[in-house]
C-alpha cells in the first residue's frame, strides 16, 4: 500500500468493508440458488441432471480458479483483481436473471464462479498484507462475521425471494437484486479503496513490475496442473454422472505428485509457480491447515445431513428445516471477534477449545430430545455450541497461519485456504451424504441410528481436528512475541495506521 495512503486515519476499515461487502454477495448468492432450485426447475423444465450442474459449475469454476486468482493480487494488486471480479460478478448475475434456457443460465453460473474466486481470495491476501497484530485478529473476526452472517442472510432471502415474485421476475429476482448492488459496491471500491502495488515472490513493493524474464512469466504448466487435480477431485464427487468418471478422482494422486514436481522445478529455475508450496512446510502451517481443513469438512457435511435428517426424519416442512441451522450460522459469526479481544495467552488456546466445542456439539446432536413433544429447540442449542466452536477454530487458526506465513506468501495461503474448502467440503458431503441414507435403509440400523452413527463419525474428525490444532499452537512462535513482531523479519507489508500511529482496525473512523 502507497505510504500516503496507509497514513489515512481510518483508510483501513473502509477498505475491509468494501472487501469484505463483497465476500457476503458471494456467500449470500451460493445459498439464495440453492434454495431457487426448485423455482427454476419449474419455469426453465430444466432435467435434474442440468439443475445440479447449474449448482456444481459455481463452486466447480470457482475451485479451479481460486489459486490462479490469489496469484493474479500479487502481480496486479488486491485493489484492481478485486474490482475486474466485482464488475464480472454483477455482469454475470444480469446474465443468469436474463437466461431464458439451461446453457444460458449454466453458462452464466460459470461465469460467477470465476468473478467470486477473484473477489474472495482478495480478501485474506489484503487482510493478510494490510493488518498486523491484534487489528489483523479483529480484521479476521469481521470476516467470521461476514462469513456467517452472509450465510444466514442468503437462507432467508432465498425463499422469501422466490415467494414474492417482485416485478413478476420469480427466481430471476434472485440474480438481478445482484446488480444493483454489485454496481454501488464497484462505485465505493473505485472512490475507496487505496492502490496497493503489487509485491514479488521476494517480498520487494512494485518488484514485480521490474522483474523481467523467467521471473514474470506465468507458470502456465502448473497452472493447468493444479486444475486438473482439483477437478479430477469435484467432478466425480459433485457431478451426478456415470461410472467411469470415479477414474478422475484415481488420477488426482498422480496429477498432485506431478503437480508438486513440476512446481520444485519452477522454483529450482527462480520462476514463480502456480501454488508455492514452500510456505507449507512449516510445521505449524501443516498442523493448522489439517485442523481448518477437518473441520470445514464437519461442517458443510452436517449441514448437508441436517437438511436430510429435519425434513426425512423429523418430518420439518422445507421453511422451518431452512432455519434450524441459522444458530449455528449466526454463533460462527458471534465467535470471531472473541479473538481480537482475547490476551495473548487465552488466544493460543482458541483453536483447541473450539474443536472440543465442536466434537461435543456433535456428540450431543443425536443424543438431545426432538420431536413434537420437545420441538427442535435443544437441537438448535446444541448446534449453536457448534457454530461458535467452529468460528473459534476457523479465525484463531486463520490468524495463526498468517503470523506463521511471511506477507509475501498471502497469495499462496489464499489460494491454499479456499481451495482447500472447497474440495473437502464437497468431499464431506460426499462421505457422510452417502452414508447417512445407506445406513437409514439398511435392516440393522435405521434412520435413527444412521443419524447417530454419522454424527459419531463427525465427532471423530472434530476430535482429530482437536489434536492437530493442539499440535500448530505447540509448534507456533514464541508466544510472548506478537503478530506483528513475529513478521517483522519478513519483507516490509504495508499496514493501514490510525492518527495515534498504531495499526487501523475495522472500526477505526
Amino acid at each position: 500500500m502507497q505510504a500516503t495512503t496507509a497514513g489515512r486515519a481510518g483508510t483501513g476499515g473502509i477498505a475491509l468493508l468494501v472487501l469484505l461487502i463483497g465476500q457476503a454477495m458471494a456467500n449470500i448468492d451460493l445459498a439464495i440458488v440453492n434454495l431457487a432450485a426448485p423455482a427454476v426447475s419449474a419455469d426453465l423444465d430444466v432435467s435434474s441432471s442440468e439443475l445440479t450442474l447449474m449448482v456444481t459449475s459455481y463452486a466447480l469454476c470457482s475451485a479451479v480458479l481460486i489459486a490462479p486468482a490469489a496469484r493474479l493480487g500479487e502481480r496486479h494488486g488486491v485493489r484492481r483483481v478485486y474490482l475486474w471480479g466485482l464488475a464480472l460478478f454483477t455482469l454475470a448475475s444480469l446474465a443468469c436473471g436474463l437466461a431464458t434456457g439451461s446453457i444460458a443460465l449454466i453458462a452464466g453460473r460459470c461465469l460467477q464462479g470465476a468473478a467470486t474466486s477473484l473477489m474472495t481470495t482478495q480478501v485474506l491476501v489484503g487482510i493478510h498484507r494490510w493488518f498486523t497484530g491484534a487489528t489483523r485478529a479483529r480484521a479476521l473476526g469481521w470476516n467470521a462475521v461476514t462469513l456467517s452472517g452472509g450465510a444466514a442472510l442468503g437462507q432467508v432471502l432465498g425463499g422469501t425471494l422466490v415467494s414474492a415474485d417482485l416485478f413478476g421476475t420469480g427466481w430471476r429476482a434472485v440474480f438481478l437484486l445482484n446488480v444493483p448492488i454489485g454496481g454501488l459496491v464497484l462505485l465505493l471500491g473505485l472512490a475507496l479503496l487505496p492502490d496497493d502495488r503489487p509485491i514479488d515472490a521476494e517480498g520487494g513493493a512494485g518488484a514485480g513490475a521490474r522483474a523481467g524474464g523467467a521471473r514474470g512469466q506465468n507458470d502456465v504448466p502448473g497452472t493447468v496442473l493444479l486444475a486438473a487435480a482439483t477437478l479430477a477431485v469435484l467432478i466425480p464427487l459433485s457431478v451426478d454422472g456415470p461410472a467411469w468418471l470415479w477414474i478422475l478422482l484415481a488420477a488426482a494422486v498422480p496429477l498432485a505428485a506431478l503437480l508438486a514436481r513440476t512446481e520444485r522445478g519452477v522454483i529450482a529455475r527462480g520462476g514463480k509457480p502456480a501454488l508455492d508450496l514452500r510456505p507449507l512446510s512449516a510445521p505449524t502451517v501443516r498442523w493448522a491447515l489439517s485442523a481448518y481443513a477437518g473441520t470445514t469438512l464437519t461442517y458443510i457435511a452436517m449441514l448437508y445431513l441436517l437438511s436430510l435428517h429435519l425434513q426425512e426424519q423429523l418430518r420439518l416442512p422445507a421453511w422451518q428445516a431452512g432455519l434450524v441451522p441459522l444458530g449455528w450460522v449466526l454463533a460462527f459469526g458471534l465467535a470471531g471477534p472473541v479473538l481480537g479481544r482475547s490476551p495473548q495467552s487465552v488466544a493460543r488456546l482458541l483453536p483447541v477449545v473450539g474443536c472440543v466445542l465442536l466434537t461435543a456439539a456433535y456428540g450431543l446432536a443425536p443424543v438431545v430430545p426432538t420431536g413434537s413433544g420437545t420441538g427442535i429447540w435443544p437441537l438448535t442449542a446444541v448446534l449453536c455450541v457448534g457454530g461458535f466452536g467452529l468460528g473459534l477454530t476457523h479465525t484463531s487458526l486463520l490468524n495463526l497461519l498468517t503470523v506463521a506465513v511471511p506477507p509475501r506468501f498471502a497469495a499462496t495461503l489464499s489460494g491454499t485456504v479456499n481451495t482447500l474448502s472447497t474440495v473437502v467440503g464437497v468431499t464431506g458431503v460426499a462421505l457422510f451424504g452417502a452414508a447417512y441414507p445407506w445406513l437409514g435403509r439398511s435392516d440393522w440400523a435405521g434412520p435413527t441410528t444412521a443419524w447417530a452413527l454419522t454424527c459419531a463419525g463427525l465427532a471423530l474428525v472434530s476430535a482429530l481436528c482437536a489434536v492437530a490444532a493442539l499440535r500448530a499452537v505447540t509448534t507456533a512462535p514464541d508466544s510472548t512475541e506478537s503478530p506483528a513482531q513475529a513478521g517483522a523479519t519478513d519483507a516490509p507489508a504495508p499496514v493501514f495506521t490510525t492518527k495515534e500511529g498504531g495499526p487501523g482496525s475495522p472500526t477505526d473512523g
